[in-house]
């Protein structure tokens, strides 16, 4: 039997995301996720808005597995993407494998019913991946808030985010961040590897390349530590990257002004004079596009500390306007 032709993409974990402005509605002209990934659009009573969330089957990411997203913005359109609630990433199973057969091991030694003989570990496999590649046309907006990525114990994880502006009118915000995993047990910077890659070209012109990379390397290891990377970032607890870029007729310009007069201010009082409250939260700015955008990066004590500083003192009424006031509120809940 002849099969029907299809223009869906049948590899686990592709996402494509196609918005479309009509009439001053965004609408998703394409929306697709193959399993274990999955969208869930929402209304957005704010002009021109769509919103989705992003998630995946089970609650978070088993390792191996891959994620391909790709997003195409059209003219004057707005997509809000965000997630609901942390993307989790579980451990490796080779990891797990190891424990369970340690256990086991163990088990047949106290009863005596079996000698444990020398086995060959299993091969490793491939980490958890992310890959997310977005064009943004003339005066259309790209807005990325998820919650933060959290690593559970011996997991591995990468995202490599690729984004294209057409050119000044083009807009986008995007946070990046993730947290130390999952400390109510005791599981404190315990992961085997964490690596982020973010790309932003506008115009065709390279003008972000930023790159953050953790990674549990024997020989670096101090006696008494889970990893070889947590001494040096302790006793911070989460970490976040966002990057604004906004055209100058829109109200994200007034974010991303906020954030370099905070910045400003922060440069001209002596650190003796900081509070205990203000080194909760360490941070930085990096201006780019000659002031109409902004890098930031941002060290918390706590994850809470890190959304609302990320949330009222970077995005704040700026966002707030594209977004409307209801969705604002649900956004970094």
């Amino acid at each position: 039997m002849k099969q029907f032709a299809t223009t869906a993409e049948n590899e686990p974990g592709k996402g494509i995301l196609v918005c479309h402005c009509y009439n001053d509605r965004t609408k998703f002209e394409r929306i697709h996720a193959q399993y274990p990934l999955k969208f869930i659009p929402t209304t957005g009573h704010a002009d021109r808005l769509a919103v989705v969330y992003m998630m995946s089957y089970g609650g978070g990411v088993i390792s191996g597995d891959k994620f391909s997203v790709d997003m195409t913005i059209e003219e004057r359109a707005i997509l809000l993407l965000m997630t609901q609630g942390n993307t989790k990433i579980f451990k490796d199973r080779v990891h797990q494998r190891l424990w369970l057969a340690s256990l086991n091991d163990k088990q047949e030694t106290t009863i005596n019913l079996f000698v444990s003989t020398p086995t060959e570990p299993p091969k490793p496999i491939a980490p958890s991946i992310q890959t997310i590649n977005s064009k943004v046309a003339s005066h259309a907006t790209l807005l990325i808030v998820p919650d933060p990525v959290t690593c559970f114990r011996d997991s591995s994880f990468q995202s490599r985010q690729e984004f294209k502006l057409e050119d000044e009118t083009s807009q986008l915000v995007l946070l990046d961040w993730f947290t130390s995993g999952r400390i109510t047990r005791g599981e404190n910077w315990s992961f085997r590897h964490y690596s982020s890659r973010i790309d932003v070209r506008v115009g065709g012109k390279l003008v972000i390349k930023d790159a953050m990379v953790l990674d549990d390397e024997d020989y670096m290891r101090k006696e008494g530590e889970d990893t070889a990377y947590a001494s040096r970032l302790v006793p911070y607890s989460c970490f976040a990257t966002l990057i604004v870029i906004g055209s100058t007729e829109s109200s994200l310009v007034e974010s991303v002004n906020g954030i370099q007069r905070k910045s400003e201010q922060m440069r001209l009082m002596p650190l003796t004079l900081k509070s205990k409250e203000d080194r909760e939260v360490l941070w930085s700015v990096s201006p780019i596009l000659k002031g109409r955008g902004v890098l930031v990066r941002v060290a918390g004590m706590t994850t809470e500390k890190v959304r609302d500083f990320v949330k009222y003192e970077c995005l704040g009424s700026g966002f707030q306007k594209i977004v409307g006031e209801g969705m604002f509120s649900k956004v970094l809940m």
